[in-house]
């Protein structure tokens, strides 16, 4: 005779609610106002996250659930879903609203990026009954495309994508390399307006390596490669540079080179009126005050087109903050090796990088 288990008569014990005492008039208030709501309508699926958001700011995240799932008969996730809602669709609530999109519908949309919401809702104002699928689609992220586009696809397609990827980590390396330097620099021309005096050892300690870094990136990206094409330019292709971009590339260079940047008399106007403009104009859109049309052939250009930047002869980055740019007297005398405004861009020496220990990058 087969043995069967013997069936278990007491109950299952439930998990009790420890509510502290002086929380308990709020939760009684809060779930009050959960059995006084009828139908889910967009905008009850808003007034529910705000009242379960009140609960879960004064209960711990198990309690929570517990309470959730006891006291107002939803589950965790349910509660969390609705939590989201109030808290990340909030500024998008009547759109929403206007549209009755659903609970459902808005669980999903609430993990998107602000940038994925607006695009499906503005999709959602112009007409389009999205699903849940939809929704899921459209919100994915850039990190989540590109697991999907890791498959091999070959021809113009699968070529176009390996351009954009390579592309779009360089674009995004080259803004982060701008952005710090861009703060270094602001740090400085703040100072020079005020009067005090600004080390160029102390500025360059903390620009020159992502300058260099810089100044490949974005000739990497804004230059076409010329391959078994002989080359009878030395202007790289700046005819088709937009208007403003074509002194940036030279500038990179020469703040990667701090040797060969102007001497004292001419430093603190060249930050204040050439770097900080054009480092606003390449890393925020800022309108340059002054835009001035390169001439082909120009020392400047001849020296941008000699210099061959290689990344993996980057010195290693020092990005420590504590270092003061407001130093009296630490540059040495301005020599006949300063390279003034309007001089030839120099070629940056390659066994430079090596000589002082640089890794690859």
């Amino acid at each position: 005779m087969r043995k069967t288990k013997a069936q278990d008569s007491k109950p299952k014990k439930t998990l009790a609610v420890m509510i502290p005492p002086e929380h308990e008039p709020l939760l009684t208030e809060v779930h009050e106002a959960v059995k006084a709501m009828g139908r889910r309508t967009t905008g009850q699926a808003f007034d529910l996250g705000y009242q379960f958001a009140r609960a879960k700011a004064v209960l711990p995240e198990k309690m929570f659930g517990r309470w959730m799932s006891t006291v107002c008969g939803y589950t965790p996730r349910q509660g969390r879903n609705y939590v989201a809602i109030h808290v990340h669709l909030q500024e998008n609530r009547a759109r929403l609203e206007g549209s009755a999109v659903s609970p459902t519908v808005m669980f999903v949309l609430a993990s998107a990026t602000p940038e994925k919401i607006e695009e499906v809702v503005t999709s959602i104002e112009s007409g389009q009954r999205l699903t849940v699928g939809q929704v899921k689609a459209l919100i994915k992220t850039d990190q989540e495309e590109r697991v999907e586009t890791k498959a091999a696809v070959g021809g113009v397609v699968g070529l176009r994508r390996a351009a954009e990827a390579k592309m779009k980590d360089e674009v995004a390396f080259f803004l982060l390399l701008g952005k710090r330097i861009l703060k270094a620099v602001e740090v400085a021309a703040d100072l020079i307006v005020s009067g005090k005096h600004v080390s160029k050892k102390a500025l360059a300690d903390k620009i020159e390596a992502d300058c260099y870094k810089a100044a490949a990136l974005l000739r990497s990206v804004i230059y076409p490669k010329q391959v078994d094409v002989e080359q009878t330019s030395d202007r790289l292709g700046d005819d088709n540079l937009p208007a403003g971009w074509v002194s940036v590339p030279g500038l990179f260079i020469r703040l990667g080179d701090a040797p060969r940047w102007p001497g004292k008399e001419e430093f603190p106007a060249w930050v204040t009126d050439t770097v900080l403009p054009t480092l606003r104009f390449v890393v925020l859109g800022d309108a340059l005050p002054v835009t001035e049309t390169a001439v082909p052939g120009t020392p400047a250009e001849a020296g941008e087109h000699e210099s061959r930047l290689a990344l993996e002869s980057v010195p290693p980055l020092d990005l420590t903050e504590a270092e003061n740019l407001h130093h009296a007297c630490d540059d040495a005398p301005s020599s006949d090796s300063d390279v003034h405004a309007g001089d030839a861009v120099p070629v940056l020496p390659k066994t430079r990088a090596k000589t002082a220990g640089a890794v690859p990058v």
